[in-house]
C-alpha cells in the first residue's frame, strides 16, 4: 500500500499544476453557459476601459485643445496639402496661400513619411495658436491675419471668457456629447460588471458546491484506516478552507486573468498605435517589472504553503481539544493544552505575518515601478509635446494607458499567492479523492437475501505488519444462534465485529455469510443486515426520534416500539418536547446511560438480521441493565447475535461463548460447560462473582 500523503501537509509543489487546473475545470463545466456569459460581460467592461481613454483624448485634441501651428512654404506645396486634406478645418491657407494654419491633430494623423517630407518642403513653427475671428481681437495679445485672430497657446487667457463661450460653442457642444457618451459607457460598463461578477460568483459557487459534496461523499465511502492516518480536524480544513481556497482561484483568477490578458495585450497595441517610440519608453521598465516579480515567487513560495500547513494544525489541535475538554479539564490540563495551542498558534500568526511581509514588500515595489513608467511618459512625451510631435490628448491618453497596463500586470503578481494557496489546497483536496477505499464492492458482487450464519474461517489480521491482532481464528455462527466473546482488554474482541462489519479485510482466511464470502458481497447490503450497539454511545444533534430512525424509512409506530422494547420511552416522553427533543452535540444533555438505551432503540428499530453488542452495557447501571435484558432477550431471538461483553452475567444464555487472549480463541462451549472445564473462563467467573459479593 502507498504511504498515505495527508499525515502531514507538504510544503512544496507547483504554483501552477495543469493537470490540476484541468481536473478543477471539470466540475466547471456543467456551469460554462454562466462561464461564457461571464466573459461576455467581462469583454465588455474591457473594450470600454481601453475606450474611454481614447475618448478623452479625442475630447482633447479635437474640441479642448483645438491648435493650431503656422507652416510657410510655397503656394503650389500649400495648396497640394489643402486640396488633399478631407477637412477643411485641418489646413487653412492664409497669406496669398503661402502660409498655412495647420491643425496639430491632422499632423498627428499624417504618416511620418509625408510629415517628414512637408517640413522639408516647408518651415514649420514649434509654436502652437488658437484660431478666433479677426473682429473678436482685443489688441492685447496676438495677431490678425487674413480675418483669423491667431492667439498663442501661452497667452489663451488673454482672451475673455465670453469670446471663447460665444466663439468655440461648437467644440463645447461636441464635449457635451462625449460627455454624454462617457456616461453612457459608464452605465453599461457598470451594469456588465455587475453582471459579470454575479455570474462569475454564481457559477464559482455551483462548482464548489460539487466539488465540496463529491468531497465529502469520498470521505464517507473511505476505511477507518484512513481516519486513523488523519485528524477529523485536518479533515474539516479539507472540506471547507480548502475548498474556499479553490472558488477563491476560480473567481479572482482564472476567468478574470482573460480580461487582464486583454486590457494588457490591447493597452499595447494602443500604444505602439498611438507612438511607437513612446510605446518602447514606457515599456522600458518591463525587465525590472519581471525581475521583480520572479523574486517575489521564489520568497513567497514557500511562506504561502506554511500558512496553509499550521492552518490545518490549527484546526486539527482546536478539533481534537474540544472533543476531549472533559478530559483535558478533569485532568487539569487546561494550561498543557494552552500551551501547545499557542505554539502552533504562534507558527501559525508568524507564517501569516511572513505571508504579510513578502506581499507589503513586493506591493510598493510594483507601484514604484508603475510610476517609473509614467514618469518617463511624462519626460519624453512632454518633450515631444513642446516639439509638436505630440498632442496633448494624445499625451493624456497615453499616461493613462500606461497605468491602465501595469495596473493589470500587478493584479495578475498579486494573484500569485492566491494561486500558490488553491494549488497547495487543490493537491490536497484531489489527493483524498484519488484516494481508493481499502473496503469496496468488487463488480461481480451481488445483492442477495441473507439468513445470518456467521462463519470464520482460518481469520487472521493485523493493523499493522508486524502486529497479529487475531491469529487462525475459526469459529461459525448458526442463524439464529447468539455467541459471546470475553477476554482481557486488547484480546482481538472488538477486531472480530470491525471485520465482520468489514471496516476492514482481514489479512488471510475467510469471513462466510450465508455461505458467501463477505468480500464478494455488496458492502451495503452487508452493513444493512447488521445492528450494532458500541460502547461509545453517539447521539446526533438532531431530534431523538430522528436518531432513533437515522435515516431510515420508519413509522412513528416502529420508532415507538424499539423505544418501549428497551424501556426508554418513560424518560423520552418527560423531556420538552418528547420524541422531537432535538438534542445537543454528541447528547450532552443526557446521561450515559439514557445514550446507551437510545443506541438499543436505534438497534432495534432497524430489525437486522445480525444484532452486534459490543460493551453495549458496560455504561449501564445494574437497574437499567435488568430493564433492558429481557429485551435484548426478545431482540435476540430468531436472530444471529454476536456479544461482547465482561459482565459475564450479561452472556449466559449465550449458546456458545468464545474466551480470547491474544488473539486466539482458547475455549468455547456454553456457560455450564466452560465452567465444568475449570479454565481461564472459569477463574474469571470467579474473580467477578467473588468482586459482586464484596461490593
Amino acid at each position: 500500500m502507498r504511504d498515505n500523503p495527508f499525515v502531514e501537509d507538504a510544503a512544496g509543489g507547483k504554483m501552477y499544476d495543469r493537470a490540476l487546473i484541468r481536473r478543477l475545470l471539470r466540475y466547471v463545466k456543467p456551469h460554462r453557459r454562466l462561464i461564457f456569459l461571464a466573459m461576455f460581460f467581462m469583454v465588455i467592461t474591457a473594450g470600454i476601459e481601453l475606450l474611454i481613454p481614447y475618448i478623452t483624448k479625442v475630447g482633447i485634441d479635437n474640441y479642448l485643445a483645438k491648435l493650431y501651428q503656422i507652416y510657410s512654404a510655397p503656394a503650389a506645396v500649400c495648396t497640394e496639402l489643402v486640396e488633399s486634406s478631407q477637412d477643411t478645418t485641418d489646413f487653412i491657407p492664409v497669406s496669398a496661400d503661402t502660409l498655412l494654419l495647420v491643425r496639430k491633430a491632422a499632423l498627428d494623423r499624417m504618416d511620418p513619411t509625408e510629415r517628414v517630407e512637408m517640413e522639408n518642403d516647408g518651415n514649420l513653427s514649434r509654436e502652437t495658436y488658437y484660431l478666433f475671428p479677426g473682429d473678436r481681437s482685443n489688441g492685447h495679445t496676438g495677431e490678425v491675419i487674413d480675418g483669423y485672430w491667431i492667439v498663442p497657446e501661452t497667452e489663451l487667457s488673454s482672451v475673455p471668457l465670453s469670446v471663447i463661450v460665444d466663439v468655440r460653442g461648437d467644440d463645447i457642444a461636441g464635449i457635451s456629447r462625449l460627455a454624454w457618451l462617457l456616461g453612457i459607457l459608464i452605465v453599461i460598463s457598470l451594469a456588465a460588471g455587475y453582471g459579470h461578477v454575479m455570474t462569475l460568483v454564481v457559477a464559482g459557487q455551483r462548482s464548489m458546491f460539487d466539488v465540496r459534496t463529491e468531497l465529502f461523499r469520498h470521505i464517507q465511502h473511505l476505511s477507518l484506516k484512513f481516519y486513523s492516518q488523519n485528524p477529523i480536524g485536518r479533515l474539516v480544513t479539507r472540506v471547507t478552507n480548502d475548498i474556499e481556497a479553490l472558488n477563491e482561484m476560480f473567481t479572482a483568477v482564472l476567468v478574470n486573468l482573460v480580461k487582464d490578458v486583454i486590457l494588457i495585450v490591447g493597452t499595447a497595441i494602443i500604444l505602439f498605435l498611438l507612438n511607437w517610440r513612446l510605446a518602447l519608453v514606457s515599456l522600458s521598465v518591463a525587465p525590472v517589472f519581471i525581475v521583480v516579480t520572479v523574486i517575489f515567487r521564489v520568497k513567497a513560495r514557500g511562506a504561502y504553503r506554511l500558512v496553509r500547513k499550521f492552518l490545518a494544525k490549527l484546526n486539527s489541535r482546536l478539533s481534537e481539544d474540544l472533543s476531549g475538554i472533559k478530559i483535558v479539564q478533569v485532568f487539569r490540563q487546561e494550561k498543557r493544552r494552552r500551551d501547545e495551542y499557542q505554539e502552533t498558534n504562534t507558527n501559525y500568526f508568524k507564517a501569516n505575518m511572513k505571508q504579510m511581509v513578502i506581499f507589503g514588500i513586493f506591493r510598493p515595489l510594483i507601484e514604484i515601478t508603475a510610476a517609473v513608467g509614467v514618469a518617463l511618459v511624462l519626460v519624453y512625451g512632454g518633450g515631444n509635446v513642446l516639439t509638436g510631435g505630440l498632442t496633448i490628448g494624445a499625451l493624456v491618453a497615453f499616461i493613462s494607458y500606461v497605468r491602465q497596463m501595469f495596473q493589470p500586470l500587478a493584479d495578475i503578481s498579486q494573484k500569485y499567492n492566491i494561486m500558490q494557496s488553491a494549488m497547495a489546497a487543490g493537491e490536497r483536496i484531489f489527493a483524498i479523492l484519488d484516494t481508493e477505499p481499502e473496503i469496496a464492492d468488487k463488480s461481480s458482487a451481488r445483492d442477495t437475501a441473507l439468513t445470518g450464519t456467521i462463519e470464520f474461517d482460518d481469520v487472521t489480521f493485523s493493523y499493522e505488519t508486524d502486529r497479529k491482532v487475531l491469529r487462525h481464528v475459526s469459529f461459525k455462527v448458526e442463524s439464529g444462534k447468539s455467541v459471546a466473546l470475553v477476554g482481557p482488554t486488547g484480546a482481538g474482541k472488538t477486531s472480530i465485529i470491525s471485520l465482520l462489519c468489514r471496516f476492514y479485510d482481514v489479512d488471510s482466511g475467510r469471513i462466510l455469510l450465508d455461505g458467501i464470502d463477505l468480500r464478494d458481497l455488496p458492502v451495503q447490503t452487508l452493513r444493512e443486515s447488521i445492528s450494532i450497539v458500541l460502547q461509545d454511545a453517539f447521539i446526533f444533534s438532531r431530534s431523538i426520534e430522528d436518531n432513533i430512525r437515522l435515516g431510515q424509512d420508519l413509522s412513528r409506530e416502529q420508532v415507538l416500539k424499539a423505544s418501549d422494547m428497551v424501556q426508554v420511552t418513560p424518560f423520552i416522553e418527560k423531556l420538552p418536547e418528547g420524541f422531537d427533543t432535538v438534542m445537543a452535540e454528541r447528547g450532552a444533555t443526557l446521561s450515559t446511560g439514557q445514550k446507551q438505551l437510545i443506541c438499543f432503540a436505534r438497534a432495534l428499530a432497524h430489525d437486522p438480521r445480525i444484532l452486534v453488542l459490543d460493551e453495549a452495557t458496560s455504561n449501564v447501571d445494574p437497574a437499567t441493565e435488568q430493564l433492558i435484558q429481557n429485551a435484548i432477550d426478545v431482540l435476540m431471538k430468531n436472530r444471529t447475535s454476536i456479544v461482547v461483553a465482561h459482565r459475564l452475567s450479561t452472556i449466559q444464555k449465550a449458546d456458545q461463548i468464545l474466551v480470547i487472549d491474544d488473539g486466539r480463541i482458547l475455549e468455547r462451549g456454553n456457560h455450564q460447560e466452560l465452567l465444568a472445564r475449570r479454565g481461564i473462563y472459569y477463574n474469571l467467573y470467579l474473580l467477578q462473582y467473588a468482586a459482586n459479593n464484596n461490593s
